[in-house]
């Protein structure tokens, strides 16, 4: 039996005009992340397991881990940070998430209203987890999972052994809604709560500013590697490049 943790978020209604009043208050499941909690709900009803949702918000409302305990989650973690940075996110998901084992991490590849499918990959490095890619369905299959893996022309299907983090590029078009069964029962599921305060990056950005004109520097007959190293000499110099 497998332990699926599923990572999901919130975004703006994706079957409605947005308005204002929608964009202040109005929030959703992430298409892709939904579509991940299917996924593992199915391997759930197929072999046995768990679920557990992790629903990360810039709110402090719990509405939308609710929706995935009642869409089939056995329990959730809540986690509330305010902040955009992509790169604390991932630290503060990772530092949740190695609070526990799970056999796998099943996401979506992006935000419905951010194309730039960064999430997945920072969790990766801060886990030091492989990321599969594009996924669009998976499978248990004794100690295997057997994916379907999107290429630009073709559908691969992989046998999948070691732990790592399921990304997938398919979404739920229309928003699921809980049973009325499943409604009662959120009630009776464990839910972890933890807050954050907003961050600022680690790094400091050091800026250097050159008050004089760079001069050209044009270099011929010579090879690639002397100019190669030219190059990098000239960018340093002027302090393009560490």
């Amino acid at each position: 039996m497998k332990k699926i943790l599923v990572v999901t978020r919130e975004t703006f209604p994706t079957n409605e005009i947005l308005t204002k009043e929608n964009l202040k208050n109005k929030r959703i499941l992430n298409p892709y992340d939904e579509y991940a909690l299917f996924q593992g709900k199915k391997i759930k009803e197929a072999e046995g397991g768990e679920i557990i949702c992790l629903l990360f918000s810039e709110r402090e409302s719990q509405y939308g881990l609710r929706t995935a305990l009642g869409l089939g989650a056995d329990r959730g973690i809540f986690v509330y940070y305010p902040g955009k940075s992509e790169k604390i996110i991932g630290k503060i998901l990772a530092e949740e998430i190695k609070k526990e084992e799970y056999d796998a991490v099943f996401m979506g590849i992006r935000d419905v209203n951010d194309d730039r499918e960064e999430l997945p990959y920072k969790l990766g490095i801060e886990l030091e987890l492989p990321v599969y890619s594009h996924i669009l369905s998976v499978e248990n299959e004794k100690n295997y999972f057997i994916a379907e893996k999107e290429k630009e022309e073709t559908i691969d299907k992989i046998k999948i052994s070691k732990k790592g983090i399921f990304a997938f590029s398919q979404n739920v078009y229309e928003p699921q809604y809980p049973s009325i069964l499943n409604i009662m029962s959120i009630k009776e599921k464990a839910v972890r709560e933890a807050y954050f305060k907003e961050k600022t990056e680690e790094e400091t950005v050091k800026i250097i500013y050159q008050d004089i004109h760079r001069k050209q520097e044009v270099y011929k007959k010579i090879s690639a590697c002397e100019g190669t190293k030219k190059i990098i000499d000239y960018m340093k110099k002027w302090k393009l490049i560490d």
